[in-house]
């Protein structure tokens, strides 16, 4: 029988380690067709770890900032936008260096259908305009879709803080209002120099962080954003089968339904249609209140994992830029299973020593023994 974990005093271990989780698995999915793909979360229900990391950052910034914001909006206003400016530098470095691994393998190796596929023509066809919309966050090689969503939202975050602060039903009352009419009227932003939309919607997405958020200030509150309830828990679980069951099975055409509203019926990741938006909730709230996972998450043995999800955006940053390396070399030359094994597993060695080594200078900076917890 599940039973509500405990809100402790101190940080809840689950939210390290299951973003260690999924940044994992993002980086396994981002090198299309590896060995260790079909073992991904993707294959099991209808939402991946694309969201269950907006979802975990929409709860960090529950964390770290509701406690300043309601002590001093100014400083806590300054603090939310001095994260954003530094992941949109991290954002740039990493396009930028992600352009010349693709541009050289591309002139080198002839990777040309590579190209295409992570929307890099652009800078072959118009260098300087597509340098600008880089810039504007408004060109994005594929793979490198995220950072630029969640540096909007975190730009955001003070709206979102302002409206909870008085009331977190009014935000999410908002929120899921937003996401219904941008879903319903494909309401996006513009693509530049290309033509199209964001792959990842901000305002379809905002949602899922917004719920994130919420349920940060209420822990930071030490209070149960959603208590134990034994319909709902039955509720998530059947979800969670039904949806296994028709990934596993492909019961059902997922690209077709017809006149149905897509954000109400469909799949479209880009959207964060219904089906994948209760999927990811319903997973996270199984997790929520079952305390194994709690014990698992604070299991030392799994410290790695959790050391990832400390120090995610340098993981996710050197991740990205592995992968794309990663996927030059399965473009340009046959790759055997031992090999494919290897490289995967020297990739995320190379992300545990970058989070081991900032793990250590931050614990060092701080005055304690230098050594990763």
């Amino acid at each position: 029988m599940p039973y509500p974990a405990t809100v402790s005093a101190g940080r809840d271990p689950r939210l390290d380690f299951f973003r260690g989780v999924a940044l994992v698995m993002i980086f396994v999915n981002h090198v299309p067709g590896n060995f260790l793909e079909g073992i991904t979360s993707k294959n099991f229900g209808f939402s991946d770890a694309a969201e269950a990391f907006v979802l975990m950052s929409g709860m960090s910034a529950g964390l770290a900032y509701s406690s300043a914001y309601a002590r001093d909006r100014v400083q806590a206003i300054a603090r939310v936008l001095r994260r954003a400016r530094h992941l949109y530098g991290v954002h740039l470095l990493t396009t930028g260096l992600a352009v010349i691994i693709l541009m050289s393998a591309h002139h080198f190796l002839g990777t040309a259908a590579l190209s295409d596929r992570v929307n890099l023509e652009a800078y072959l066809s118009a260098p300087w305009m597509t340098t600008l919309g880089v810039v504007a966050m408004t060109h994005q090689l594929g793979y490198f879709n995220i950072l630029p969503l969640y540096i909007l939202l975190l730009a955001a975050t003070p709206v979102f803080l302002a409206i909870a602060s008085s009331s977190r039903s009014a935000l999410l009352t908002v929120s899921v209002s937003v996401w219904a009419v941008a879903g319903f009227y494909n309401i996006n932003l513009p693509n530049f120099p290309t033509e199209g939309m964001w792959f990842l919607n901000p305002f379809s997405w905002q949602l899922i962080f917004c719920i994130g958020l919420c349920a940060g200030m209420a822990s930071k509150k030490r209070e149960a954003f959603v208590g134990y309830n034994s319909t709902l828990m039955f509720a998530s679980l059947a979800y969670l089968a039904f949806s296994l069951f028709v990934i596993q099975g492909q019961r059902y055409d997922l690209t077709n339904w017809g006149d149905h509203p897509a954000i109400l019926v469909g799949f479209d990741k880009g959207i964060l249609p219904l089906p994948r938006l209760l999927h990811v909730l319903a997973l996270t709230y199984v997790i929520s209140q079952f305390g194994v996972f709690r014990r698992i998450a604070a299991d030392t043995r799994l410290g790695a994992v959790t050391l990832l999800g400390k120090q995610g955006l340098a993981v996710f940053a050197w991740g990205s830029l592995i992968c794309i390396v990663l996927q030059v070399i399965r473009e340009a030359y046959t790759v055997p299973l031992l090999l494919d094994a290897s490289t995967l597993a020297a990739g995320l060695a190379a992300q545990y020593t970058v989070a081991n080594r900032l793990q250590q200078a931050k614990i060092s900076s701080r005055g304690g023994p230098a050594h990763a917890t």
